[in-house]
Order: C-alpha cells, then structure tokens, then sequence
C-alpha cells in the first residue's frame, strides 16, 4: 500500500463486536468509508482495492465466527 490508511477506517475495522454483530451492515459502512476516503483523495487506487479486499475478508470471518 502506498500510504497509510484512514485511522477511522482502520477503528471501525478493528470494532470486532459490531462486525460479529452484523458482517453485512458492517462491510457497507466499511466500503463506503473507503470509497469516500478515495473521492478525498486520502488513499490512491490501489489502497481502495486494497481495503475492500480486507472489508471482504472480514464480512467472511464474521460470518464464519457467527456460524462456527
């Protein structure tokens, strides 16, 4: 990643409760926050595809942990 991420993105990430609590409403919250952080231009194209790759991949672990 080019440059470091929005620290309001990375405290929602790290919100384990709310994110087990709901994976789906929490990975919406999360993309928007990257998409917006990409329109003001905090983070370049790659940190954006970056981060909804982790939004992702945390939607599925919440989803796992809630199953599991």
């Amino acid at each position: 990643m080019a440059t470091e991420l929005p620290q309001a993105w990375l405290a929602e990430l790290n919100d384990q409760a709310a994110l087990v609590a709901d994976p789906d409403g929490r990975a919406a919250v999360l993309s928007e926050m990257a998409y917006a952080a990409r329109r003001r231009q905090e983070v370049d194209d790659g940190d954006l595809v970056d981060m909804l790759e982790i939004v992702e991949s945390a939607r599925l672990w919440a989803l796992t942990d809630v199953a599991g």
